[in-house]
């Protein structure tokens, strides 16, 4: 007696075990709401990042554009009529050409022995390079 006993009490056990075995719908809901929420707190962090990426990108090829034009001013004794100039022998090809971080075509003029060169930001915003005259004039 005692052994059926203990075989339906088993029984039991396992048949109420196998019932509960997925997810409750608060559950669900309550995971889904605690996804949302950490979701919308990583958005903005993210959101910012590609304008970022963008402005040190154009601050770095404004510097090694600098670096060039110094090396062929020191080479050929004055700064170079155009960027394209620069290429192959102080800069690589870029088959995009020289963009800023709106992904325009960087400003550059010379005057006499001094350049400009310029470009904008993911803001809008104009940002003159180190080497240029402007800057040197405001430093």
């Amino acid at each position: 007696m005692l052994k059926r006993l203990k075989k339906k009490v088993n029984f039991a056990v396992r048949e109420k075990h196998h019932r509960n075995a997925g997810f409750s719908l608060i559950e669900v809901i309550a995971v889904t709401i605690i996804i949302g929420v950490m979701a919308t707190m990583i958005m903005p962090a993210i959101d910012g990042a590609g304008s970022k990426a963008r402005n040190a990108k154009l601050k770095n090829d404004l510097s090694t554009l600098d670096q060039a034009i110094a090396t062929y001013k020191l080479e050929q004794g004055s700064v170079p009529a155009s960027l394209d100039n620069l290429i192959p022998d102080y800069i690589a090809q870029n088959g995009k050409g020289f963009k800023d971080a709106k992904n325009e075509d960087f400003q550059y003029s010379v005057s006499g022995s001094t350049y400009t060169l310029t470009g904008s930001d993911a803001e809008g915003n104009t940002v003159t390079s180190d080497g240029s005259a402007a800057a040197q004039s405001q430093g």
